[in-house]
C-alpha cells in the first residue's frame, strides 16, 4: 500500500509544507538539524573512545579538557606518563587512517569542511553516502591517537552529506541541493562549537572569500539551533571555554583599540604563515610519489610524535591548553615573563607545524579547532609585552581577540567567526575589539585562505557561472535574425495604399524605401486621424527611421525595440546607412533565441552521452 494511502493525513502535510519555500526548508533543515547533533555526539564519544585506548592507553598522558568537560580544575602533568610513546600512538592512529581511507573513500583526506566547500562548487552539493561515516571513523582516530585536528570539519561533513542525501530522498534540483548541503555546514559546526548562530552565518559565508550565499541563511539557523539543542542536551548548554568569575574583560576605554589594532595586524601575519605552512607541507606530501599513501599519515604522525615529546601540547585538539590559560594557570607552561613569551611563540610557531603534518600528511580532521589554539598561544604571547603598555588589559582578552582574529582572517569567514567567538567563549563584551581585530588580521591576510576551495566570489563558482555569463543574445548578430523578405513602399504612394501594406506586414510600420534606397519609414503611429488618404506618404512619414547596424547583436536590439514604439528596426550594413538588408522585430528575436537555446541544450545532451 503507498504510504499516501497508509498515512493519508501525514501524506498531506507533507505535501502542503513541500508546497512552499518555508515549509520545505522549515523540513529540510530540522532533519539536517537533527543528524548534525547526533552526529556531533557521535564523534564527540569516538574521540573520547580512541583517545583513551590510543593516546592515553599507549602512552598514560592525558592531556588537560576544555572548560566544558572539566570546568575551572587546575592541570597537572602525570608522572607516569611515558613520553617517548608518543610517536608510537600517533604512528598506529596514522597507518589505521591511511588504510581506513585509501581502501574506501580516498576523498575524505585532509580537513571536512574544504571538502565539503568544493562539493557545494563543483559538484552540485553531492557527497558520496559513505564520507560522513568514515570521515567520523578516520578523524577520531587521528585525534584520538594525538594528532593535531578539529573535528569540526567530520561534522561538517556529516550535516553536508546528510543534506546531500535528503536531497535525493526529496528529489530536489541541484541549487536546492547546494542549499542543502551548506546548511550541513553551518549545522554541524554550530552545534560541536556550540555556537548556533555563529555556525548558521558560517553556512553563508565560508563558501566564498568575499561574498555570501544568503538563500542558505534561514535553512541554516534552523539546522543550526536543532543541531545546538540535542548536542548541548549531551554535554550540557555551556561554552566550550569558560572564563572565571574573576576575570573582567571588556571595552572600557578607546586607547585599547590600539592594542586590538597591534593583535589584529600580528594575527594577520600569524594567518599568513599558518596558511602557508598547512598547504607547503601539503603540497610536500602530493609531492613524493614514491612514499606510498599508506604511509603518509604514519610519516606525519610520527613527526608530530617526535614534537610532542618535548612539547605535548601540541597534541590533540589542544582546546584544555587555552582552557588552562584562561584560567591564569600559567605555571604549567613555565616561570618567568621572557621564558613564558619564548615558550609561547615556540607553541605557536610547533602547533602550526604539528596541524600541518598530521593534515597534510593526508591524515584527517579539521583545520578550525587548531587555528583557534594556534592563536591562543599567539595571544598569549602578545600579552606579556602588551600589557607593559596597556595594563588595564587582562591576559584572557588578549587571548581571545587573537584566537578570534587569527582564525578570522585565515578563514576568511570574519563575521561568522566573531559571533562563534563570543559564543564559543561567552565573551560578548569584547565584540567590538573583536570587529576591529579581526577585520585587519582579514584584509592584511590577504585572499590567502586555509580553504583552498572557496571563491573569490559568486561569480567565480561554477554552481553560480550561468547567472554570470553573458546573455545567449550577446553573442548572436542582428543579421542571423533579420526578416529579408520584408514589405516595403514607395514614397509617392498613398497613405490608403499604406495603411494596407502595413496590415498586410502584421506589423506597427513599413519600410519607405525607392530604387534600393532607403528613404523613410512611416508608422501607424504617424498617420493623422483626420488624414486625407489620398496624401503621399513622403508628407508624413519619419525622415530618420530607427536603425540598426547588422553587425550588432540581438541583446542591444532587444534593449532598442522596447523603445521604439513601432516595434521595427531597419537593419543595414556598416557604412550604408541607406541601404536596407531587412528588418527585426521582438518575433524574429524570439525565433533566433529559442533556435539557439535548443542548439545549447541538444549539445548538452551530446556531451552526456
Amino acid at each position: 500500500m503507498p504510504f499516501s494511502d497508509r498515512f493519508p493525513v501525514a501524506s498531506r502535510l507533507y505535501r502542503k509544507m513541500m508546497s512552499t519555500a518555508t515549509g520545505k526548508w522549515a523540513l529540510i533543515g530540522t532533519l539536517i538539524g537533527i543528524v548534525a547533533g547526533l552526529g556531533a555526539i557521535a564523534l564527540y564519544i569516538t574521540i573520547e573512545f580512541f583517545t583513551t585506548y590510543l593516546l592515553i592507553g599507549i602512552s598514560g598522558f592525558a592531556p588537560p579538557r576544555s572548560g566544558l568537560v572539566s570546568g575551572l580544575s587546575p592541570y597537572h602533568y602525570s608522572t607516569s606518563a611515558h613520553y617517548l610513546y608518543f610517536p608510537i600512538s600517533l604512528i598506529i592512529g596514522g597507518l589505521v587512517v591511511a588504510i581506513i581511507l585509501n581502501k574506501t573513500a580516498p576523498e575524505a583526506k585532509g580537513h571536512g569542511t574544504d571538502a565539503a566547500i568544493s562539493a557545494f562548487h563543483n559538484d552540485g552539493g553531492r557527497i558520496r553516502k559513505r564520507i560522513p561515516l568514515i570521515k567520523t571513523v578516520a578523524s577520531a582516530i587521528t585525534i584520538g591517537s594525538g594528532g593535531s585536528a578539529g573535528r569540526e570539519g567530520p561534522t561538517a561533513q556529516i550535516a553536508a552529506g546528510f543534506g546531500s542525501f535528503l536531497s535525493d530522498i526529496f528529489h530536489l534540483d541541484d541549487h536546492d541541493r547546494r542549499i542543502a548541503e551548506a546548511s550541513g555546514i553551518g549545522a554541524g559546526i554550530g552545534s560541536i562549537f556550540l555556537a548556533p548562530l555563529g555556525g548558521a552565518i558560517l553556512s553563508t559565508e565560508i563558501l566564498y572569500k568575499r561574498d555570501f550565499e544568503t538563500e542558505a541563511l534561514i535553512p541554516s539557523t534552523i539546522a543550526s539551533v536543532v543541531g545546538y539543542s540535542i548536542f548541548g542536551y549531551y554535554t550540557g548548554y555551556k561554552t566550550i571555554f569558560l572564563i572565571p568569575t574573576t576575570t573582567v574583560i571588556g571595552f572600557f576605554h578607546p586607547v585599547s583599540l590600539l592594542a586590538y589594532l597591534i593583535i589584529g595586524l600580528l594575527s594577520g601575519l600569524a594567518a599568513i604563515f599558518y596558511i602557508k605552512t598547512f598547504y607547503g607541507v601539503t603540497k610536500l606530501f602530493s609531492m613524493a610519489k614514491r612514499i606510498s599513501p599508506y604511509a603518509k599519515p604514519a610519516i606525519g604522525g610520527a613527526i608530530v610524535g617526535v614534537m610532542a615529546i618535548f612539547f605535548p601540547e601540541v597534541l590533540g585538539l589542544g582546546y584544555g591548553w587555552v582552557q588552562q590559560m584562561l584560567d591564569g594557570n600559567l605555571s604549567i607552561f613555565g616561570a618567568g615573563y621572557l621564558y613564558l613569551f619564548l615558550i609561547f611563540i615556540v607553541l605557536f610557531i610547533l602547533k602550526t607545524v604539528a596541524t600541518s603534518f598530521t593534515i597534510g600528511s593526508e591524515g584527517s580532521g579539521g583545520v578550525f579547532a587548531p587555528g583557534l589554539v594556534i592563536g591562543a598561544f599567539l595571544g598569549a604571547a602578545i600579552a606579556i609585552p602588551l600589557r607593559v603598555l596597556f595594563p588595564f588589559l587582562s591576559v584572557d582578552e588578549i587571548i581571545i581577540v587573537s584566537m578570534i582574529s587569527m582564525f578570522g582572517g585565515a578563514s576568511k569567514a570574519p563575521i561568522a567567526i566573531i559571533i562563534m567567538g563570543t559564543e564559543m567563549t561567552g565573551s560578548y563584551a569584547l565584540f567590538i575589539p573583536l570587529m576591529l581585530a579581526t577585520t585587519i588580521s582579514y584584509f592584511v591576510s590577504g585572499k590567502l585562505s586555509i580553504y583552498k576551495s572557496q571563491v573569490l566570489d559568486r561569480s567565480k563558482s561554477p554552481a553560480h557561472e550561468d547567472e554570470y555569463k553573458n546573455p545567449i543574445m550577446d553573442d548572436i548578430p542582428v543579421y542571423t535574425a533579420m526578416k529579408k523578405d520584408y514589405i516595403k513602399i514607395s514614397r509617392d504612394d498613398t497613405l490608403r495604399s499604406a495603411i494596407n501594406k502595413i496590415r498586410e506586414s502584421r506589423t506597427k510600420g513599413i519600410v519607405v524605401e525607392d530604387n534600393g534606397k532607403l528613404e523613410g519609414y512611416l508608422s501607424i503611429e504617424d498617420i493623422p486621424v483626420d488624414t486625407d488618404y489620398e496624401a503621399k506618404i513622403e508628407s508624413v512619414m519619419q525622415k530618420d527611421p530607427p536603425l540598426i547596424e547588422s553587425n550588432d547583436n540581438l541583446h542591444n536590439a532587444l534593449n532598442r525595440l522596447t523603445k521604439e514604439p513601432s516595434g521595427k528596426l531597419i537593419v543595414y550594413n556598416e557604412g550604408q546607412p541607406d541601404v536596407v538588408l531587412g528588418t527585426l522585430t521582438l518575433s524574429e528575436i524570439a525565433d533566433a533565441y529559442n533556435m539557439e537555446i535548443r542548439k545549447i541544450k541538444n549539445a548538452q545532451r551530446m556531451e552526456r552521452g
